[in-house]
């Protein structure tokens, strides 16, 4: 294989992930057709997305595990940085650095289209999150996680547990609104933002049981 035609089917196959991606923003997981996601990308091939991903929903789960890579690199950083002793004070820091990058993210256009890509793609029962979160190498959101159960020894495992899978669902909502709120000049600093949404969360998930 010629190094041009590679370079070709690389291209193809990251166009088709910037299509899938903006599409399912704009439009939403169930109105997002493969033959629009091809034809968005230029592929000349119709059956493009079967060949370079298998199946649409393979598609949806690279473009998450994409951008969510990144989101994992700078977590790692922030979470390093935590010194906060106090487990209250501590549990903020450490929601802080979960939905940091997210929100800062939706500073730029790439990052407002993944937040509302993610709030679609956590609201389809087609696709387990918590387990694409694993398989995307999210070593630093399990760290993150059973840190945040540290800080809170008085709720209940089978209590916590759920509150933790929506505290994810939750973000998203945030990012999605702080990313309308960018777009239209009103949002705050981010850094005023980012502690607001992790307060909220970390509110909701310390209530007594």
């Amino acid at each position: 294989m010629g190094d041009m035609e590679v370079s070709n089917r690389q291209d193809t196959k990251a166009e088709l992930l910037r299509s899938a991606e903006r599409l399912i923003a704009e439009k939403g997981l169930g109105s997002v057709s493969v033959k629009m996601i091809t034809t968005d990308a230029g592929a000349r091939n119709p059956s493009a997305v079967h060949y370079h991903f298998g199946s649409i929903e393979a598609l949806i789960e690279e473009v998450f595990a994409k951008r969510y890579r990144e989101i994992e690199a700078e977590r790692a950083i922030r979470l390093e940085r935590i010194t906060e002793a106090d487990p209250q004070a501590r549990l903020v820091a450490l929601v802080e650095a979960a939905i940091g990058p997210f929100l800062e993210a939706c500073l730029e256009d790439n990052g407002r289209v993944y937040a509302r890509f993610c709030f679609q793609f956590v609201s389809d029962p087609r696709f387990d999150y918590a387990k694409l979160i694993s398989n995307a190498g999210a070593q630093t959101f399990v760290r993150l996680s059973h840190e945040i159960i540290a800080c809170l020894p008085d709720i209940p495992v089978e209590r916590l547990a759920p509150r933790m899978r929506h505290s994810f669902v939750i973000s998203m909502v945030q990012a999605v609104s702080f990313a309308h709120a960018v777009e239209a000049g009103t949002a705050p600093q981010v850094e005023v933002a980012v502690r607001e949404a992790a307060s909220c969360l970390a509110a909701y998930l310390s209530a007594p049981a």
